[in-house]
């Protein structure tokens, strides 16, 4: 049975991208090319209309989202350590070099394919076949915590409290240079104009808040701690190259890479803190750093 999903636009645009911009804020993974291709019906004011359709704000938008088709994704081993779990929600620990979910070229072997093994299928589907239980990502290249909704209903609390910035997320990450001991950037981020794998800090980009402050100073590096009052693709990359102290051995904002012994990037997801989706405990967990990067560390300490 189709879920109905209703809500008020805030903002004057056409209708495909108003709709995939608040569900993907939601949770839900349909984009404006699936909207078409799977021709969704949208109901505006009450009356059916094209995605073409420009919307006003106010207006009320009713979408009858389709229920997931059966995953055909391939229940396969992966290489990752569940900290948690309980029946309405899985914490774990992602190594670097593993990609959260499928996506062009990366068809086997991601996170996703690890929890459908580990789990046996007990995962929300609210992300759609693709992206069952993801609630939030991180970058192939990062390590550290994750939290995965094992229902729908634990699904949509945990997008919510993302949403409305109740998660704390602290990362942990040596960045090249001496950064002040402390500062805060609040810059807004967006694709690059030049290179599209690229985040840039530009004017019409989403909302990216940070603050960082120095544990400890490093021969030509500092050892940093980073929290996140928002979720936007290579947020941390962005802003601490944007002080001119990008992170260790990362291959698309510093070009010096090479010589980091490192299977991914020098930053890792450190801490979590939120409340239980079902119960409302307060729920902390804590990582140690990767061994490659802890051996970074320990390197960069001795050398003179």
């Amino acid at each position: 049975m189709p879920t109905r999903v209703e809500f008020s636009a805030h903002e004057k645009g056409r209708l495909d991208k108003v709709v995939a911009d608040y569900l993907q804020k939601e949770g839900y993974s349909l984009t404006r090319s699936s909207l078409k291709s799977q021709n969704i019906p949208i109901v505006v004011n009450g009356k059916p209309q094209k995605l073409s359709y420009v919307v006003s704000p106010g207006e009320c938008i009713t979408v009858d989202i389709p229920d997931p088709e059966p995953s055909e994704l391939i229940p396969e081993p992966v290489d990752f350590e569940i900290l948690y779990q309980d029946e309405h929600i899985a914490v774990i620990n992602k190594p670097a070099g593993i990609v959260v979910h499928p996506a062009k070229g990366h068809t086997t072997g991601t996170l996703v394919h690890g929890l459908l093994y580990a789990l046996q299928g007990n995962l929300s589907s609210v992300g759609g076949e693709q992206r069952p239980g993801i609630v939030h990502r991180l970058d192939k290249d990062t390590a550290g915590l994750m939290i995965v909704a094992l229902t729908d209903q634990a699904h949509h609390k945990l997008t919510e409290d993302f949403k409305n910035h109740r998660i704390q997320k602290i990362y942990h990450t040596i960045v090249k240079g001496h950064p002040a001991p402390q500062g805060v950037v609040d810059a807004p981020i967006g694709r690059g104009p030049h290179d599209r794998k690229k985040m840039s800090i530009v004017p019409n980009g989403k909302p990216a808040r940070s603050a960082y402050r120095v544990l400890e100073y490093l021969q030509d590096h500092a050892y940093v701690e980073v929290e996140i009052f928002t979720g936007r693709t290579h947020q941390i990359r962005v802003h601490m190259t944007s002080l001119g102290h990008p992170i260790a051995g990362d291959p698309l904002y510093s070009r010096h890479s090479q010589r980091y012994p490192l299977k991914g990037i020098a930053l890792c997801a450190k801490f979590l803190a939120f409340s239980h989706p079902a119960t409302g405990k307060l729920m902390e967990f804590s990582v140690p750093l990767p061994k490659d990067m802890e051996d970074l560390l320990q390197k960069l300490k001795k050398t003179p």
